[in-house]
């Protein structure tokens, strides 16, 4: 990484400080700044999102979005009861990809003039509750694929940083598309809704998380869980739903799962190989027989 070629963009950005109070090179997999520009506490190599002071990453990172589809996105966050408008845009320095982000303070300019009068935990409240959306999918209330796409890499990078397992389920319902044609999508999304119900019931709250991938697939991560811990929660799923009858007014139906796990290996970084290998199992799962889990890892 060549630090003046970052520190050129620094400069150059620097001559629009009327437009910004911040601006800062962030790479949104290691969650790093890389440089910046004021405010010593989201300086060179510090956490990015520890400037927001909420103790965890944010679900909603524009940064990484800007990254993964190479485009400029913007959000609104909080910060001690001040608002922030943050541009995200991509950039290519040499060979590596970072974000540069411009942050401006939005407080007083009455751009968002809903929140004036609301108190600092409110405003926050309502800021966190809209950020929370933009990455969660509406029917089941399980995060979207944005959300995976933003997650995973950051997830990987730090298993592999810190030496931990990580192990990454991909669940897909067995026949779904009978089961929309026999008795119709209202059906459908209640099976849906209770495969959801049964996963949370299984993982670690706060630790683990669920994703829907698409359609009725879905995407389970689990944190510091080798393989063993996988299969164990991938059966826990898979036998619950399976002994589960599913009710829909005076309908009752049974369903199944097939499941694909990947335990992360050491020379594994990119997260669509990740992707790739869960999504193997998964369909070695449906070519065994269905109502299955298979796994998969290298030590």
């Amino acid at each position: 990484m060549d630090h003046l070629e970052i520190q050129d963009v620094i400069n150059v950005m620097s001559k629009f400080q009327k437009l910004f109070d911040i601006i800062r090179v962030v790479d949104p997999v290691k969650k790093r700044v890389v440089d910046y520009k004021e405010m010593t506490e989201c300086g060179q190599g510090s956490i990015c999102y520890d400037f927001w002071k909420t103790g965890v990453q944010c679900n909603n990172c524009v940064s990484a979005r800007a990254m993964n589809e190479n485009d400029t996105f913007i959000k609104v966050e909080c910060n001690d009861g001040k608002l922030f408008l943050i541009i995200a845009s991509p950039i290519k320095l040499g060979e590596d990809n970072y974000v540069v982000e411009m942050l401006k303070d939005i407080t007083e300019t009455g751009a968002i003039t809903i929140l004036k009068e609301k108190g600092i935990k409110e405003t926050n409240n309502i800021i966190a509750e809209l950020n929370e959306k933009s990455v969660t999918d509406e029917l089941t209330g399980m995060y979207n694929r944005r959300y995976i796409n933003e997650r995973l890499p950051a997830d990987i990078y730090t298993a592999i940083l810190n030496q931990k397992k990580l192990s990454v389920i991909m669940l897909d319902i067995d026949y779904f598309k009978e089961i929309n044609d026999n008795h119709g999508h209202i059906v459908g999304d209640t099976v849906i809704k209770e495969l959801c119900k049964t996963m949370e019931s299984k993982i670690r709250k706060n630790y683990d998380w669920v994703a829907r991938y698409g359609g009725e697939e879905f995407l389970i991560v689990l944190m510091d869980a080798n393989q063993d811990v996988a299969y164990k929660i991938s059966e826990k799923i898979r036998l619950a739903l399976a002994n589960k009858p599913i009710k829909h007014n005076d309908l009752t139906i049974w369903v199944t799962v097939s499941v694909g796990n990947y335990t992360l290996e050491p020379g594994i970084k990119n997260y669509h190989e990740v992707l790739q290998a869960v999504d193997r199992n998964l369909y070695q799962a449906k070519k065994n027989g269905r109502n299955r889990t298979v796994s998969s890892h290298i030590e």
